[in-house]
């Protein structure tokens, strides 16, 4: 039957390992993968023969697998004068009999005078680390497979998505109402100002607060309120607004204006 219910009572044994590397694969998104678990397959050098493997949480072929505790790994000796590339993977393996099982392999490189190339692996290996090794040298390691975040990561990142935090007073009195509105990553200004001799060269109006402050210098226009007068605003990134004319003097300017904030 091409249809079965796994999440259910059938009577009788009928989950497998194919049944929920599938279901796992639909959720996660992928088939191999290191997911955001203790110290997600952090690799050290003890030397340049022995690494140690930290704990991590991953997935091969859809099967998840994880590993509890630190794991020494032994790294051949490199060869003087000359470069090799090994690889640390997970690799997943299943006996004629049905048995899975997953160990962490060293695969060794070849070593060359020339650029170090990886070493073949498997369709059942999940590549974790590339450990370069010049002469009898180990170098940094290099991890080879991203590290997925949870579901919870993904939530939180819906909401500051969604975050909206609705029209805000920066200043207001008899002659200046200035309000500013953050939603997700766009800040919107709506203000007037009233009364406030405006010239030719720059004049600092109010400051905006640190979350809704512009990521880099944004220059607009603005309308006079007794003439025809070109207002020029900048906010600058510290959150100062400024104004002045291209020519004149005026005793006001209304303006609107948005901008991308990011942080």
């Amino acid at each position: 039957m091409t249809f079965e219910l796994v999440d259910g009572r059938a009577g009788v044994p009928h989950i497998s390992s194919d049944d929920l590397a599938a279901l796992n694969t639909a959720t996660i998104g992928e088939e191999n993968c290191v997911l955001r678990y203790g110290d997600s397959f952090e690799l050290t050098m003890a030397s340049a023969n022995s690494a140690t493997l930290g704990t991590g949480v991953g997935m091969v072929g859809g099967r998840r697998f994880w590993n509890q505790a630190p794991t020494s790994l032994t790294i051949q000796s490199g060869t003087q004068g000359q470069k090799r590339n090994d690889l640390i993977v997970a690799r997943y393996q299943k006996t004629s009999a049905g048995i899975e099982s997953i160990e962490p392999i060293v695969v060794k490189g070849t070593p060359t005078t020339g650029t170090a190339a990886d070493p073949a692996t498997t369709t059942n290996d999940l590549k974790l680390w590339r450990v370069p090794l010049d002469g009898i040298n180990a170098g940094k390691p290099v991890r080879l497979t991203h590290i997925l975040l949870p579901l919870s990561a993904a939530i939180d990142g819906f909401k500051q998505a969604l975050y909206d935090s609705g029209w805000y007073t920066v200043y207001s009195d008899d002659n200046i109402d200035i309000r500013v509105r953050r939603f997700n990553q766009t800040v919107f200004l709506n203000d007037k100002v009233r009364a406030y001799k405006i010239d030719t060269t720059w004049k600092a109006i109010t400051t905006l607060p640190w979350s809704f402050r512009p990521d880099i210098q944004t220059y607009f226009a603005g309308a006079s309120t007794d003439g025809n007068n070109v207002v020029q605003m900048n906010i600058e990134t510290d959150g100062v607004l400024y104004a002045k004319t291209l020519g004149g003097e005026v005793n006001g300017v209304t303006f609107s204006a948005c901008f991308p904030k990011n942080v």
